[in-house]
């Protein structure tokens, strides 16, 4: 699959192609992320805005991976006052959270979450939604996320992933690697392809706990998790050191 890149020791997403699969799905994009989650997306978005850290009033937001900007647009609904930025490499992607954010104190940033083009200790809170999975270097993101966090800033991490001994474990397996799939293709002429991938990603994706430990490895602190939705989805957060 064009949308991985194999080695001897790990398979990881091909951020060339992970651009141009987002390029090219956006049409269908947030009918289809709320088809298949069955409407959770958007309390689990929710879920991550209430979590966000204030330091300094009004605050001062980054979400990574920003996407179609539903994200953004669940934290200004929580925060209404706080500035925040969006940041993303796909142009057709911030095209279409353009519109959503129009007049909101939301800036977009076209450029890659693993070099984020930001002074050091600028953020309150930063976030990463259902993108950390399409990432080839997590660890890179995470020195980089330290970096211009704010000095006891916090890190949240919304994602999707595959819990095989929940007891509905077969049945989400089967609507990743199938349903989800055909339903893209078949109803939305939606690439199979991508949807393959996207089901890869998350039954691929690793167990919230390992995530916690590889945050803490890069130097986070006042670490925690919880899961959703029939452990479909997690929330991973984290805080940069004082000193």
């Amino acid at each position: 699959m064009d949308l991985l890149v194999k080695n001897e020791k790990s398979v990881r997403p091909n951020p060339a192609k992970i651009r141009e699969m987002f390029g090219n799905i956006t049409a269908h994009y947030d009918l289809l992320n709320h088809l298949f989650s069955l409407g959770r997306d958007i309390f689990w978005r929710k879920t991550l805005a209430r979590r966000l850290l204030v330091i300094d009033p009004p605050g001062r937001f980054l979400d990574l991976a920003a996407g179609s900007g539903d994200q953004l647009v669940a934290n200004h609904k929580q925060w209404p006052e706080a500035v925040q930025t969006g940041l993303d490499f796909s142009r057709p992607m911030l095209d279409l959270a353009m519109a959503k954010v129009e007049g909101k104190p939301i800036n977009l940033v076209l450029g890659d979450v693993l070099e984020p083009p930001f002074e050091d200790n600028l953020f309150d809170s930063i976030s990463i939604s259902f993108g950390l999975r399409n990432l080839a270097d997590r660890q890179e993101l995470y020195k980089q996320t330290l970096r211009i966090l704010k000095p006891g800033g916090r890190f949240l991490v919304m994602e999707m992933f595959y819990e095989p001994r929940h007891l509905l474990a077969p049945v989400t397996g089967f609507i990743l690697k199938k349903a989800t799939p055909w339903v893209a293709n078949r109803l939305f002429k939606a690439s199979k392809d991508a949807y393959r991938y996207l089901g890869h990603s998350i039954l691929s994706f690793p167990h919230p706990a390992v995530i916690l430990d590889e945050m803490a490895k890069t130097g986070f602190q006042k670490l925690g998790y919880r899961t959703y939705t029939f452990d479909i989805a997690m929330l991973v957060w984290g805080h940069k050191p004082l000193a």
